[in-house]
């Protein structure tokens, strides 16, 4: 048996004039430390998480400024432009959203990587609105981009903003970002073996189609497309936590068999003898693929 106490200090649950009443009849504001009752502790557990999970993203994005001139020309017309109106239009062979391409923290770090890494050449698969692609022009001023993309709309959808927002280089032996992107249309499975194994990569991201994701990679293997030590960043590597959670806890799924495709390539690269990776908990997770040749 244990002594009665009395009231439980180890609340701290002291009067606090500056806050709302709480659910209980007293007026302090639940946190994770302060609670009486267990009402009062959930409330305050899913304060916190609420203002720590989208406080530190927002903060991130406050703090960081690595966007450049053509990172964020592609950015302004993703928003302005009229996904749904395009699609219904019959213009692109898929119905988009701005949520589908690649994160503004995200592609700030993949420009961070570029810029340390200095490439000679890049393999972008999945291109979307070349926001990723952007990153890693603006990088590595003298890299060149080879990205994959299946839809001809959005080939010249890119072309055209990047075009316009490249700017003339002081060093004339510098391309432009325009003259340094290469962008090749159809299926990214039918197109990378006709890629020339002479030029192989020193950086590769991958973002299309996550129910292909492990063919990807074989095919940079097979057919001898990776340079030495050249580094694989792959997204959604946490695909919405299906790869990790139960199938009970689904909000989405219709998701399910994309999260299912992408824990077992995880675990594919993880048993890969030539193939090591750290899967980093950003947005829907990023993996740093390294492959030693």
């Amino acid at each position: 048996m244990t002594d009665y106490v009395g009231r439980f200090l180890g609340t701290n649950a002291d009067k606090d004039e500056t806050t709302v009443q709480s659910s209980a009849a007293s007026a302090h504001k639940s946190t994770s430390t302060r609670w009486s009752v267990l009402s009062e502790r959930l409330q305050g557990l899913l304060t916190e998480a609420a203002a720590i999970g989208t406080g530190m993203e927002e903060y991130c994005l406050e703090m960081s400024d690595l966007e450049g001139p053509i990172m964020h020309a592609l950015r302004t017309k993703m928003m302005s432009t009229n996904w749904k109106g395009e699609w219904e239009e019959q213009k692109t062979m898929f119905a988009y959203g701005e949520e589908m391409s690649t994160d503004p923290l995200e592609a700030q770090f993949i420009k961070a990587l570029t810029t340390m890494k200095q490439p000679r050449r890049v393999l972008e698969v999945g291109m979307f609105t070349g926001y990723g692609a952007a990153a890693m022009l603006e990088g590595a001023p003298s890299t060149t981009v080879v990205s994959l993309e299946i839809d001809p709309y959005l080939k010249t959808w890119v072309s055209e903003c990047v075009a316009q927002a490249s700017e003339a280089s002081t060093n004339p032996e510098l391309k432009t970002a325009s003259e340094r992107l290469e962008i090749i249309t159809g299926p990214a499975l039918d197109t990378m073996p006709n890629l020339p194994s002479d030029q192989p990569f020193d950086l590769v991201f991958v973002d299309a189609n996550k129910s292909e994701y492990r063919r990807y990679i074989e095919l940079l293997l097979e057919h001898k497309l990776l340079a030495p030590g050249a580094q694989i960043v792959v997204d959604n590597t946490l695909y919405c936590g299906i790869p990790y959670t139960e199938p009970t806890m689904d909000a989405q799924p219709a998701r399910r068999e994309f999260g299912n495709a992408i824990r077992e390539f995880n675990l594919w690269v993880k048993e890969h003898p030539n193939l090591r990776q750290v899967i980093l908990p950003m947005r829907d997770g990023v993996s740093i693929v390294v492959h030693d040749a």
